[in-house]
């Protein structure tokens, strides 16, 4: 048995080497052997939009939406222009003239581009395009991995475009080094401008590597970024359940266990051990401890508000597909939970991936 355990363990780890090797390593070699043709913008085409807002206020706003623009891009894209925010909207894929004409009426500018690098390389050709025409007071960077509900997202806005530190995030991430969590967040125009802050987008190699994408783009963007601001906010933190959860009855401890991904939910003896006055900070520690917009998902939705929810949930095995809907009933959907829903279930789980697949997902490629 301790045999056989060995020989899978050994044989996964050759898999995973060669997956790396195949679908990372060589994607990076191919991109040093072109970096001088990458070192240009990916720009396909560049449309006028008509919403232009006084304050220069800018929110670089990527997605991938081939087929049409749906609910959480219009949530997002009005609570952004009710701020006043100039909306550039970056499409990694070409647009459709319908999807120009819709997004125009809401944008400041919109640009196409052909996907390389994938999001992180989509800030990069925005970021360098909107630093040669403009001098900002603040941007945002955020994209479409996440659902944006309608409910309190003006807040969320009106936080990341009026706050006066350098840095502000709506999540950030503890698991393997700290880093601002790249879907929301937003920079000042003092840090914008910086020389180093420039230079990390012109020298960053647009590699279309998910793994790459995190490694040398979101987290090198954060080591880069956090040395230099003056202050670094953060709008959903793990502390700030504690006090909301302090009012949970203690005969609720199950159903709080039940709001944590799968993976670092509490053991029933762990969970019944833990006294009634520990409980918010031990789910304050769990959720603090990866990714949080993924562990507090549902803790901040259901006691914070939080207008955010990751649209891999169920793709990244943090809950069922039931353990959603139940909790998004309980939460609110805002009239969306079959759209949800059915978009989860569509992208699936990687146990419905080929073999092949499934190794990349666990090597953090796919």
């Amino acid at each position: 048995m301790a045999y056989s355990s060995f020989f899978k363990r050994t044989l996964l780890g050759t898999a995973k080497r060669v997956v790396k090797l195949f679908y990372h390593d060589t994607k990076v070699a191919a991109a040093y052997l072109k970096r001088d043709s990458l070192k240009k913008l990916s720009i396909l085409s560049t449309h006028d939009g008509n919403q232009h807002h006084p304050g220069s206020i800018y929110a670089i706003f990527l997605i991938w939406q081939p087929s049409n623009l749906r609910w959480y891009i219009q949530n997002a894209l009005k609570a952004l222009n009710a701020n006043g925010i100039n909306v550039i909207v970056v499409a990694n894929h070409k647009l459709s003239q319908e999807q120009i004409f819709l997004l125009r009426e809401k944008s400041y500018l919109i640009i196409e581009r052909d996907n390389t690098g994938l999001d992180i390389g989509g800030y990069r050709d925005a970021t360098l395009y909107l630093n040669s025409i403009v001098r900002p007071k603040r941007v945002i960077y955020m994209n479409d991995s996440v659902y944006y509900f309608a409910s309190g997202l003006n807040s969320i806005f009106k936080r990341l475009s009026s706050t006066e530190a350098d840095i502000c995030g709506t999540f950030e991430n503890y698991e393997h080094c700290y880093h601002i969590q790249s879907f929301c967040f937003s920079v000042s125009g003092h840090l914008f401008s910086k020389e180093c802050f420039q230079k990390f987008w012109e020298s960053y190699l647009p590699v279309n590597s998910r793994l790459w994408a995190i490694q040398q783009g979101e987290i090198a963007l954060s080591k880069m970024m956090v040395p230099l601001a003056n202050k670094v906010e953060v709008i959903f933190r793990p502390d700030d359940l504690i006090e909301p959860l302090s009012k949970v009855p203690n005969e609720q401890r199950n159903e709080l266990n039940s709001l944590l991904p799968r993976k670092i939910r509490f053991d029933t003896p762990s969970l019944n051990s833990i006294l009634p006055n520990d409980i918010p900070p031990a789910f304050a520690q769990k959720v603090s401890i990866r990714s949080q917009v993924h562990t507090g998902a549902f803790l901040y939705r259901k006691y914070l508000k939080c207008p955010i929810m990751k649209r891999d949930l169920l793709y990244r095995l943090q809950f069922s597909i039931h353990e959603i809907q139940h909790i998004l009933e309980e939460t609110g959907s805002e009239g969306h939970l079959k759209e949800i829903i059915s978009e989860l279930e569509a992208k699936g789980t990687p146990e419905k991936l080929s073999l092949i697949k499934q190794v990349r997902v666990a090597v953090g490629i796919l």
